[in-house]
């Protein structure tokens, strides 16, 4: 007969039968261990969920959705197969001691690369999200607090609410009685009649004070011969705003009146230079007509800023030219005349110029609109030329400047010219030298652009068509052996692969072959002052394999370098496989190319080793590490530090690091948050003494680098700042063993 009543010991029987079946279901999961493919022993089917859809506790109590407080854990498991969460910043493993998918997080691979938004954070739950952007406020009304991208810093400028120069009189070092008018301050000079207190000194149109000259087109300054002027716009007004020089800035203007001589058509080239951030020309065709003007806008010359004006073909009579800059200063006006030419016509690739091998064509730029695109420049204006190859050839491109007023850029084109895919290759550089190898038979295109409007002079030469060296191209480059360094000469290469880094530049590519998912890094350095870059992709070259890319840095990468442009590449978590490495310098110049490689590993975090009671150990294969300084106590200088800081100069955290063998040891802070320094010590005792030439700072975030080659023994790294600076650090290590 059956009861309805259960015992103590029936619910233990029970229970243990539910053990047995726990034990049975594990059991046969283990019995398919390393199969990728197996469903989960925990997972429900969707008819076994429970009230909406929820999986029910499992009849052993056990609850799979308690985390225990520890968010990198994830469901039950007994395969790492089985823990794949699709989230790119985890890593993603069956923790066989707990049987529940574990998720480590790795920060690095959410990073924008922007510093002022903050550190993005890896959340094992969601992935990536943002983190908090950077704070400069420094509580004081008086100052505009800005983080400054360029260095990782932060600016505390004075209130300057209208852009004088001259902060609000209520705050400390201002004098400016009002800051709404940018004419106003105590900085200018009082304005004869205009019935303004304009130097803030309480008084009204007192004396001395001053009338501006050329101020309106009343009384205009008259140039009618070449030669170069210097105009004040100090107490001038804005009186003609155009496109180029727009209402509601910070301009001003005086107004000259261009008096073409009797006789043939002239044509008259102006060009105005400024120590102001712009500068800019424009002419109408009746003085004080703003409707109908033609303007030359302000670009970055060589001392300040930089605008030009040609007018072709102009007949006698006087021109009106407004001269404004936003800035109370001094603006020189060359004005040059010479006889009538006419305006390029060979703006498009429909309007193409002949191009004729040796001959030389002046390329005048000063009124060239832009129509193409180029990847390895901007927004720039271009004429273009043609030519065409009967046979195959190698095809040079030079493009001299013959003033100052630019950087000439090469676009060369295939026969269709005119859209983005049709750009074969291209160059920037004074002067620009392009070279394109073997080109087959056909119609080519050349576009010719500078970075400001300058006249250049450019050249064709064609020659016999040549083989390509081994390391130009993808498709069976030599091998470059881990931790050796390799000297690369560029002069006879081309662009022959574009991973997208350095677009348009001489490149050497080499197979690099990794035997287990590696972390790599790649260096590449150049001794003359060039942009140089270097990148990791993979076999077919494509960019959209690009897996890293690192340019040219404007400082040497070490205090014992010779080199003065280095770039280095990070790549974490590669997988096992081929890839390409390669090499590139803008102007083609000799570069040096160098891979490490470790095991993949995500990043390892030091905490305390704040001194040498407990130094972080440094694994002999080296590794990823992340700390912060902010708490950490003043304990050793650095060589390399600036001079008149205190004892001990800035927070710093020690590492140490055992050699068996005689090593080259890379150590990079790329991706700190400060300026940094890194020193490495040695000695019979922690700290030991700093080692000659081994002290790096990082002047701005992520310049502090080490290539060091050190006998076996103890090392101790010192992770310090650089003028008193403190904060979160990163340092990569990469330990390479001479063979034996």
């Amino acid at each position: 007969m059956t009861s309805s009543h259960t015992d103590a010991r029936g619910r233990t029987n029970a229970a243990a039968g539910r053990m047995r079946w726990w034990w049975l279901l594990l059991a046969l999961a283990a019995g398919a261990c390393g199969d990728h493919s197996v469903r989960s022993p925990f997972a429900l089917d969707a008819g076994e969920a429970g009230a909406g859809g929820a999986p029910e506790e499992s009849d052993g109590g056990l609850n799979i959705g308690d985390d225990a407080g520890d968010p990198t854990l994830g469901g039950p498991c007994t395969d790492d197969g089985q823990c794949v969460d699709a989230l790119p910043c985890t890593s993603d493993r069956c923790d066989l001691a707990l049987l529940r998918c574990r998720h480590t997080p790795d920060d690095s691979v959410c990073d924008d690369g922007v510093y002022c938004n903050g550190p993005e954070v890896c959340d094992p739950k969601l992935g990536c999200h943002a983190g908090e952007p950077v704070s400069c406020t420094d509580l004081d009304s008086c100052t505009i607090d800005t983080c400054v991208e360029a260095d990782h810093s932060c600016t505390h400028d004075p209130r300057d609410g209208d852009g004088d120069g001259d902060p609000v009189w209520n705050c400390a070092g201002g004098g400016d009685c009002d800051d709404t008018d940018p004419t106003v301050s105590s900085k200018v000079k009082e304005i004869c009649g205009n019935a303004k207190d304009d130097n803030c000194d309480g008084k009204v149109d007192e004396s001395p004070c001053i009338s501006p000259a050329y101020d309106t087109c009343a009384k205009p300054l008259v140039i009618n011969a070449s030669g170069t002027s210097s105009l004040s716009l100090v107490a001038t007004a804005f009186d003609y705003p155009t496109k180029c020089a727009p209402a509601g800035q910070h301009f001003r203007d005086v107004v000259v009146a261009l008096s073409v001589p009797k006789g043939g058509l002239q044509d008259v080239d102006v060009v105005a230079q400024s120590d102001a951030a712009q500068v800019s020309l424009a002419t109408a065709g009746v003085c004080g007509d703003a409707a109908d003007t033609t303007c030359a806008p302000s670009v970055v010359g060589a001392t300040g800023s930089l605008s030009r004006l040609h007018l072709y073909g102009l007949a006698p009579g006087n021109y009106p030219l407004y001269v404004a800059a936003d800035a109370e200063t001094n603006v020189e006006l060359t004005v040059k005349f010479s006889p009538a030419t006419s305006e390029p016509a060979n703006e498009t690739c429909g309007t193409a110029a002949p191009l004729e091998p040796g001959a030389k064509v002046v390329v005048p730029l000063a009124s060239a609109a832009q129509d193409l695109s180029s990847v390895c420049y901007g927004a720039s204006g271009e004429l273009v030329y043609e030519f065409t190859l009967n046979t195959p050839q190698d095809v040079r491109l030079f493009a001299n400047p013959l003033d100052s007023y630019g950087v000439p850029e090469l676009s060369l084109r295939s026969a269709h010219c005119s859209a983005p895919r049709d750009e074969l290759t291209c160059r920037i550089g004074t002067p620009a030298s392009l070279f394109a190898r073997a080109l087959p038979a056909g119609k080519y295109f050349v576009a010719v652009g500078a970075t400001g409007p300058s006249d250049l002079d450019l050249q064709l030469q064609l020659s016999d068509p040549t083989a390509a060296p081994p390391d130009e191209g993808c498709a069976t480059p030599p091998s470059l052996a881990l931790g050796r360094t390799l000297e690369l000469t560029l002069a006879e290469h081309a662009d022959a692969v574009n991973l997208g880094c350095l677009p348009g530049a001489p490149d050497s590519t080499h197979g690099l072959t990794l035997s287990a998912p590696s972390d790599v890094l790649l260096l590449g350095a150049s001794s003359n002052n060039d942009t140089v870059a270097v990148s990791l992709g993979g076999p077919s070259c494509l960019s959209s394999t690009l897996l890293a890319c690192g340019l040219s840095s404007s400082t040497p990468i070490s205090s014992s370098d010779v080199f003065t442009s280095a770039a280095r590449a990070h790549a974490y978590g590669v997988p096992a496989g081929a890839y390409r490495a390669v090499a590139e310098s803008a102007a083609g110049n000799p570069i040096s190319l160098t891979a490490f490689a470790r095991n993949a590993q995500p990043p390892v975090l030091v905490a305390f080793a704040d001194d040498c009671s407990a130094p972080f150990e440094i694994p002999a294969t080296g590794g990823h590490f992340r700390g912060n300084t902010a708490n950490a106590n003043a304990d050793y200088d650095a060589g390399c530090d600036v001079g008149n800081q205190a004892k001990g100069g800035a927070p710093d955290q020690l590492l140490h690091l055992r050699l068996r063998r005689k090593s080259r040891v890379i150590l990079d802070m790329i991706g700190s948050d400060y300026a940094t320094m890194l020193s490495v010590r040695t000695g019979t005792a922690c700290p030991g003494d700093e080692l000659p030439l081994a002290c790096a700072a990082g002047y701005i975030p992520d310049r502090s680098f080490l290539d060091l080659d050190l006998e076996p023994g103890d090392y101790y790294v010192q992770v310090d700042g650089y003028a008193g600076n403190s904060g979160a650090w990163s340092l990569d290590v990469y330990v390479t063993p001479d063979a034996p």
